[in-house]
């Protein structure tokens, strides 16, 4: 199995990228203001890097990767209750959906695992001035400008591959809805699965897409909360109604 241990590697390489490497892992430790103050230079570089590897591309292409094949996966399941099917098709097709599914998940978790490293290290890094004096006041790009500061937190979601996560995350939840109102509502030339006894096979497709989504639309959206809320807390604005600056 040391195949897969290796493949499991490559692809988080892949999915992170070389240059964040280094700026992982510390996430775990609570520095003190002195340490905070040593690793302050790195912090301008750290951001950068964390930032590219949080938007990276490649690992949104495999999530919407893996979600689609398990998607094809919930429906090759669903397909054993399919109605009028030959028997080798309502065999085959399970089993198929059943593999397919399987290692949709795997590539899912790996994502997730990737995802939630760079996303914790992005908001250690940016969160790193609050551990000096006075929460880091005046350090680049934290607090130093509160004009500019108000108006970065706001945009951070409508930069870079942001909003096209966001539309994914949306796409994941509402998918299963959807796919109802299409069984439902067609069109004139759409007759609703419904009518021809094919209710439990539909049925089990819906709630198999609508567990997949609620899982990929909360790991996607859940990461963009995660750093928009660190973000955030160079917010004067913000700031001042929680009362952090009191």
């Amino acid at each position: 199995m040391s195949w897969l241990a290796d493949a499991a590697a490559r692809l988080d390489t892949v999915l992170v990228g070389q240059e964040a490497q280094p700026f992982l892992g510390r996430e775990q430790t609570g520095p003190s203001a002195e340490d905070a103050a040593r690793r302050l230079p790195e912090r301008h570089r750290a951001l950068e890097t964390l930032t590219r590897a949080a938007d990276s591309p490649a690992r949104l292409a495999v999530g919407l990767i893996s979600w689609v094949a398990a998607v094809v996966g919930d429906a090759g399941l669903a397909y054993s209750l399919w109605t009028g099917a030959p028997s080798w098709q309502r065999v085959a097709a399970p089993a198929a959906g059943l593999a397919l599914s399987v290692v949709a998940l795997a590539a899912g978790v790996q994502v997730w695992r990737a995802g939630r490293r760079v996303v914790d290290a992005l908001c250690w890094w940016t969160l790193l001035p609050e551990r000096l004096p006075h929460g880091g006041e005046g350090v680049e790009q934290w607090r130093a400008l509160p004009v500019l500061d108000a108006v970065e937190a706001r945009v951070f979601l409508a930069r870079g591959w942001r909003p096209l996560r966001l539309l994914a995350g949306a796409a994941a939840f509402v998918s299963p809805l959807a796919f109802i109102a299409l069984a439902l509502q067609g069109g004139p030339r759409y007759t609703p699965t419904w009518q021809d006894g094919q209710g439990p096979a539909v049925t089990v497709f819906v709630l198999l897409l609508a567990t997949a989504g609620v899982v990929a639309g909360t790991v996607v959206l859940g990461g963009l909360v995660r750093a928009n809320r660190a973000q955030a807390e160079r917010d004067p604005v913000q700031r001042g109604l929680l009362g952090r600056d009191a």
